[in-house]
């Protein structure tokens, strides 16, 4: 951009302004001579006043982003005025972000000293004076800041950090004592002022500095807790000993005494005087809840660490459990920590009921009870604890799994059906592939017993796309095909495969055995059917009664009717001694038994 030829708007503006002000002046001057033929004469434009224009145009490319047209508009109002404090002061800052740190700082220096009482740049200046290094001349302009400005404890302060780094203690003290006159003694000051103190080793003035502090506030027990501390550090632990007796007899329970209790104890080796305050401060009612679970936390860990016995955790526990609770975090700490230190389970379940009173959300504390309820075989405690985790509506689809479960033991198919398709919503990534199939297929279980075998057979696809070779699946799934006489080469395709995981399963045997009998490959059938019998009787197994009923269903086809109705009659034993087999069982067999032949059942 050529600056020397440019006239900017603002400037245009300006100036027609100026110009209309000073004919409206000489109109006013010249009223007596108002016929006369004078010659106007243009106003004059100075320096400063074509600096100031192109500063205002600068300002506005600036604030427009425009900051290259910016940075050059701002060099040329220095071109027309070398003393234009704010180009100065706008160009140290693009200076400052080109990394042009001593170039700024020159900038800064000579927008300071045209404007010597301009706050904002002498602090920018001492700024400046810090990133280049040069803390004496910071600590300079400092001194003249503060005489300049007396009333300023910032600038105090800033002394104070730039004596404390160059470590000349004595004006740190002399600038404390000024900070002082300005706000009054304070905590923040006097322990400023111990430390500096204790730096230069007159540790006689640094413990009178807090005395100071403790006898202006004779109430506030933590200035002398304090003080006591201070001995301690310096290994006088005679001298804080005494104040904390003196502290001890005034408040016994302040929190702070006790907190520099246990530190002072634990200083000295006096361990169980170091446990009792520690337990004194957990359960003391002016601790916070946040401090205090953070206390009982650490205590824990120690213990869990130096195998503490449970004994005294446990009375800890107890006392804290009997103060109202905000939240479930101590109780489900106290169950951790039992379950870490082996305790009996009968000691665990009641602190884990605890938790869940508090906070029936607490899904570790649920799951672990489960945990219990299950290894133990207590369905009502399953259902139960399973029960709830559904009302409330708990994220984890193992509760779902187990209440499903429970629910179609005690043949309540449409709640363990409901149960199940809420735990499948529930399922995320990080949910076993494990669970969600065993969820699919005790889904297609509960929909083949509720007559709807188009429903089970989705929910056993679904299954298999997690885990295509589930065994139990591909043998339920191919055995109500082959009941259905439906799809019967896939139905063979998938016994086959459950039979490569678990060749000797009488089960998978059986329903390979009938699938072959659909198809009328009664001899193969027979094979398969023989090696079920076979297997039951050098197993000592108990028969099933649908395995013997097949095996009987195969020999009739095959014309050995005798042997056919020696299996029915079996069969018919033992569904007579099955509470759970149904009345159409037992009518089914007796027809065979009665005429002699296979009966083959109509399916829907």
């Amino acid at each position: 951009m050529n600056t020397s030829a440019y006239t900017p708007l603002s400037s245009r503006l300006g100036r027609s302004l100026r110009l209309a002000l000073a004919l409206l002046g000489l109109a006013l001057g010249l009223t007596a001579h108002a016929q006369a033929d004078l010659p106007q004469a243009p106003v004059p434009v100075t320096a400063s006043e074509k600096a100031d224009d192109c500063f205002l145009e600068a300002t506005v490319q600036k604030l427009a982003q425009r900051h290259a047209e910016a940075y050059e508009l701002f060099r040329h109002v220095l071109r027309l005025n070398p003393r234009h404090v704010g180009a100065l002061y706008a160009l140290s800052t693009y200076a400052h972000v080109m990394h042009q740190d001593s170039l700024a700082l020159d900038y800064l220096l000579q927008a300071s000293r045209l404007a010597p009482m301009n706050y904002d740049l002498r602090q920018a200046l001492v700024s400046s004076y810090m990133a280049a290094g040069r803390q004496d001349d910071a600590v300079k302009e400092l001194e003249q800041m503060a005489r300049q400005y007396p009333d300023k404890t910032e600038i105090l302060l800033m002394l104070v950090d730039l004596y404390t780094r160059q470590e000349d203690y004595a004006h740190v003290i002399s600038a404390l004592d000024r900070v002082e006159v300005l706000e009054g003694k304070n905590e923040q000051i006097s322990i400023q002022k111990f430390r500096t103190y204790s730096q230069m080793k007159d540790e006689k003035r640094a413990f009178a500095e807090m005395q100071a502090l403790a006898d202006e506030y004779p109430n506030d027990l933590r200035y002398r807790v304090m003080m006591a501390e201070m001995y301690l550090d310096q290994g006088k632990n005679d001298a804080a000993r005494k104040i904390y007796e003196e502290v001890q007899r005034t408040d016994p329970d302040d929190i702070s005494l006790l907190g520099s209790l246990m530190r002072f104890y634990d200083t000295t080796g006096e361990q169980e005087k170091f446990q009792q305050t520690l337990e004194r401060l957990i359960v003391s009612p002016r601790v916070d809840a946040e401090t205090r679970f953070g206390l009982v936390r650490n205590m824990t860990m120690q213990a869990l660490q130096e195998h503490t016995d449970t004994a005294s955790m446990t009375g800890v526990f107890r006392r804290l459990l009997a103060l109202p609770q905000e939240d479930d975090r101590t109780a489900e700490l106290f169950a951790q920590y039992l379950i870490s230190a082996n305790a009996p389970q009968e000691q665990v379940k009641p602190v884990l009921e605890q938790t869940l009173l508090i906070n029936p959300e607490n899904e570790a504390a649920r799951m672990q009870l489960l945990m219990y309820a299950t290894q133990e075989e207590d369905h009502d405690e399953i259902l139960r604890l399973c029960r709830t985790a559904s009302d409330i509506n708990l994220a984890d689809p193992v509760f779902y799994y187990n209440l499903g479960m429970e629910n179609y033991l005690n043949d309540q198919y449409d709640e363990a059906l409901a149960a199940l398709r809420k735990g499948l919503t529930k399922t995320t990534r990080d949910t076993s592939v494990e669970l969600i199939t065993n969820m699919y297929a005790v889904v297609g279980d509960l929909h083949h017993q509720m007559g709807n075998d188009r429903l089970a057979f989705e929910a056993y696809d679904s299954c298999l796309l997690y885990r295509p070779d589930d065994a139990m699946v591909l043998n339920n799934y191919a055995y109500y095909l082959s009941l259905r006489k439906q799809d019967l080469q896939r139905a063979a395709e998938m016994s086959l495969r459950s039979l490569e995981k678990e060749p000797r399963s009488t089960t998978f045997l059986d329903t390979y055995a009938w699938i072959l009998f659909q198809q009328k490959r009664y001899e193969e059938a027979r094979v398969y059917a023989d090696s079920v019998l076979s297997l039951l009787t050098d197993s000592m197994q108990p028969a099933d009664a649908t395995s013997v009923e097949h095996a009987g269903d195969i020999y009739a086809e095959l014309g050995q009717t005798e042997h056919a109705v020696q299996l029915w009659e079996q069969a018919l034993r033992l569904f007579r001694k099955d509470e759970k087999a149904d009345a159409a069982d037992t009518e089914r067999v007796t027809q065979k038994i009665r005429r002699r032949k296979y009966i083959e059942v109509k399916r829907k």
